[in-house]
């Protein structure tokens, strides 16, 4: 299951910055993910809340946001998609073409917003 190295990865990645920004408690992550990234989102959260349970971080969330699939024509332009990996194989709806569709989105996995305060209680 390499969604718990993604998870520490992400971890990792949030407590730098908010370190950075003078925080020390993480309240929230918000991760984008594309249909095509590899990575379930259940077997995600699973992971990032085994990391953080006992730990200074426990409180903290992992909201996990679903990007479709979007794919651009490569014959007529139009961009269409979906919801999973199946739309990659759509043909599109305008012109009917099988193959050389851009994926616009769908790819990604980084994270979209942090939240954070400090041990004084400010919100950062």
């Amino acid at each position: 299951m390499h969604e718990m190295s993604i998870a520490q990865s992400i971890l990792d990645i949030a407590l730098e910055e908010i370190a950075r920004q003078g925080c020390d408690r993480l309240d929230l992550i918000r991760v984008e993910c594309g249909a095509l990234a590899g990575v379930v989102p259940d077997s995600l959260q699973f992971c990032f809340e085994a990391l953080v349970q006992g730990g200074p971080h426990a409180a903290a969330r992992l909201e996990v946001v679903s990007l479709p699939l979007r794919l651009r024509c490569s014959a007529c332009g139009r961009t269409f998609g979906g919801e999973g990996q199946e739309a990659l194989w759509q043909p599109c709806p305008a012109c009917g073409a099988l193959t050389g569709h851009t994926v616009e989105q769908g790819k990604e996995l980084q994270i979209s917003h942090l939240e954070a305060s400090a041990s004084g209680g400010q919100d950062s």
